[in-house]
């Protein structure tokens, strides 16, 4: 009858030797990776395996700059003019060395006179030339000009007069008669 309790107690010891060794087989399904488990404590990260940098997106192209129209250019200047004038002092880099020095002559007379016009109120186009030469009728409070100003290539004015506007015609007056 010892027999039959020996087998039994051998076979459980068997089984208790090769379960260890059983617990550290990895099973056909899974794979022996270098990667990180989630949720492994004590693991590194895996350097080469960093964050992606992020993808470079192309930069627009800049808008070009506006154009400045040498309308808008002579219509500045005639504003900083006006202003100058009313001022009593011409600035002389505006002008052609030419011409700065004949209006600064002539300042105790047109200075007077544009202050006497008030406050400048607007400047409206009338007509303009490919040369850089424009027409514009500026309003004051007490007047309306006309005003022609001329820029050369450069920039500088070359040519500025001036005068009273002409009437407008009014809308209600009768059309002349052939």
């Amino acid at each position: 009858m010892t027999l039959f309790r020996t087998v039994p107690l051998i076979a459980v010891l068997g089984v208790l030797a090769v379960a260890p060794a059983l617990a550290q087989s990895v099973p056909p399904a899974q794979s022996r990776s270098l990667a990180p488990a989630p949720g492994a404590a004590g693991t590194l990260p895996n350097t080469f395996d960093g964050p992606v940098a992020p993808r470079a997106v192309p930069a627009r192209p800049a808008a070009p700059a506006p154009q400045v129209t040498d309308a808008e250019m002579a219509e500045a200047a005639l504003r900083s003019i006006i202003t100058q004038m009313q001022a009593g002092e011409l600035d002389l880099d505006l002008f052609t060395p030419d011409l700065g020095p004949r209006l600064q002559a002539q300042m105790t007379t047109f200075g007077p006179l544009v202050q006497g016009f008030g406050p400048l109120r607007s400047i409206a186009v009338e007509e303009t030339a490919d040369d850089g030469a424009g027409q514009y009728r500026v309003t004051f409070d007490r007047a309306v000009t006309q005003w022609l100003i001329g820029l050369e290539e450069g920039g500088l004015v070359a040519a500025l007069l001036f005068r009273p506007a002409p009437a407008e015609p009014s809308a209600t007056a009768p059309a002349p008669q052939p």
